[in-house]
């Protein structure tokens, strides 16, 4: 359960070091530590709907983003995570529950897809999201990627969706 009030805000350039900083802290746990030339190319690239999740003073607590291709009615959660120190404390769910809210709005998508490793993907299950392909070491030894989808008309639109 959630019991500090957590807000999003797009990503500003200025956020890169504390987000390098959180990555870090997922390291090697969470992500290879050769991913982190990845995101840093992420984050100099102008990342589009790129959000970081703050606490009630302002800190930076985690990222995630959503990218988004309507020609193919599908959307891809992009570089999601929360500062080590916070895991199990209900703020991935919340994350992930803020872009799914954006991407159930958006009438040209119908699946979200993510890929992410054996150690998250029980998480995203959790949430509905179902396996499409597992590739062994697929991030570094010892670290499998999943590549997750969830049918968004399975999952629920709003009421007035069309």
């Amino acid at each position: 359960m959630v019991a500090v009030s957590y807000a999003f805000r797009l990503y500003q350039p200025q956020d890169r070091p504390r987000l390098l900083e959180i990555f870090r802290g997922n390291t090697p746990e969470w992500f290879a530590a050769h991913e982190i030339e990845q995101f840093e190319a992420f984050l100099d690239d102008e990342p589009g709907q790129y959000f970081v999740m703050t606490d009630e003073a302002g800190v930076i607590v985690g990222s995630g983003g959503i990218s988004i291709e309507a020609s193919r009615r599908s959307a891809w959660l992009t570089w999601g995570m929360v500062e080590a120190a916070l895991h199990g404390k209900g703020l991935g769910r919340l994350q992930l529950e803020h872009r799914l809210e954006l991407l159930r709005a958006n009438p040209n998508v119908d699946r979200v897809c993510i890929d992410t490793s054996h150690k998250s993907a029980p998480f995203f299950e959790k949430c509905g999201f179902a396996a499409q392909r597992i590739i062994p070491d697929g991030y570094a030894k010892g670290l499998h990627r999943h590549e997750m989808e969830l049918s968004l008309t399975q999952a629920g639109r709003p009421a007035n969706y069309q």
